[in-house]
């Protein structure tokens, strides 16, 4: 697990010693009353998209990971961790970093209600490169958990799961609006039922092909499609000159067209696979704030990819 630095434990200093003046000089002019929202915090920009879906105008919303910025090196700042202080609702993404940051948020906000929204999902475990990987990493402390696929929200299940998660709590915050949240929630189930169905038929020819990308984020939504991922870099580390030796290899062998690329992460090494057996770079955003635009526009890269 990844320690604090001391930019976070700087900007909890200044949040608390902030909190305290604020305090000191307001308590003989309380705030006028205003329309009350839920502030409902989420971790990344996919499940934004969820949120405005069902909760929509009904709450007040705070994304900790912004645009551009990757969630494996993400830390909070002193402004969020203001607007955490205020919030009712947090909603977890299964990511690495919530890890570390949970036990500090619930310590810090008892009454802040954190709701997992990959609670019921079946996790999938991230692929190695090659057995001489998985000897490596023999005697290092290495268990199943630290394996596990965190990336998620791209594959169909795990995205309704996050969905109806949101739905029940939503509609335990706000019971007067429970019916409106229940019915955009359906729409929202339909929708995306729709989309992967669609999907899965202009996907089917991909069914046991191996697509490479840079990094290991679209494991859930591959394996909607039985799509292989193969990944240029693990672990978020970039690959040895062996591993790169295999990957180049493979990739001929399979034929590949394209490597897909993420814009949160360098791009060299896939660059260098990409030049070995003359490959497209592609850029993919796992992280696009429209999910369900960005799952068709995934789709159509891939069957272009192929063509």
């Amino acid at each position: 697990m990844r320690m604090y630095s001391n930019r976070f434990c700087l900007a909890i200093i200044l949040f608390a010693m902030g909190t305290l003046v604020f305090s000191a000089g307001t308590q003989e002019f309380p705030a006028a009353s205003v329309e009350e929202k839920p502030t409902v915090v989420v971790s990344i920009l996919p499940q934004r998209y969820f949120i405005e879906r069902i909760g929509g105008d009904l709450v007040n919303l705070l994304v900790l990971v912004g645009e551009g910025q990757s969630p494996h090196t993400y830390e909070p700042t002193p402004s969020q961790m203001s607007r955490l202080a205020s919030a009712d609702i947090w909603f977890l993404s299964g990511t690495d970093f919530e890890i570390a940051l949970e036990s500090k948020i619930r310590s810090l906000y008892p009454n802040l209600s954190i709701v997992d929204g990959t609670a019921g999902v079946a996790f999938r475990l991230m692929e190695a490169h090659g057995h001489h990987e998985e000897d490596d990493n023999h005697g290092h402390g290495h268990d199943q958990t630290e394996n596990i696929d965190r990336h998620t929200w791209l594959g169909k299940q795990p995205a309704l799961i996050m969905a109806g998660h949101i739905a029940e709590q939503l509609a335990l915050e706000l019971p007067a609006k429970r019916a409106v949240i229940e019915a955009r929630h359906q729409e929202l189930i339909i929708e995306i039922e729709a989309v992967f169905s669609q999907l899965s038929a202009q996907l089917s020819p991909l069914h046991g092909r191996t697509i490479f990308v840079y990094h290991p984020a679209f494991g859930y939504f591959f394996d909607e499609f039985g799509i292989i991922q193969e990944a240029v870099e693990t672990g978020g580390k970039e690959p040895t000159a062996k591993v790169l030796t295999e990957l180049i290899e493979n990739a001929r062998q399979e034929n590949v067209a394209a490597i897909f690329v993420q814009k949160q992460f360098p791009v060299n090494a896939a660059r260098t696979v990409a030049n070995a057996v003359g490959a497209e770079v592609v850029a993919l955003d796992p992280l696009d704030p429209d999910w369900i635009e960005n799952v068709k526009n995934i789709g159509k890269a891939l069957l272009d990819s192929t063509h």
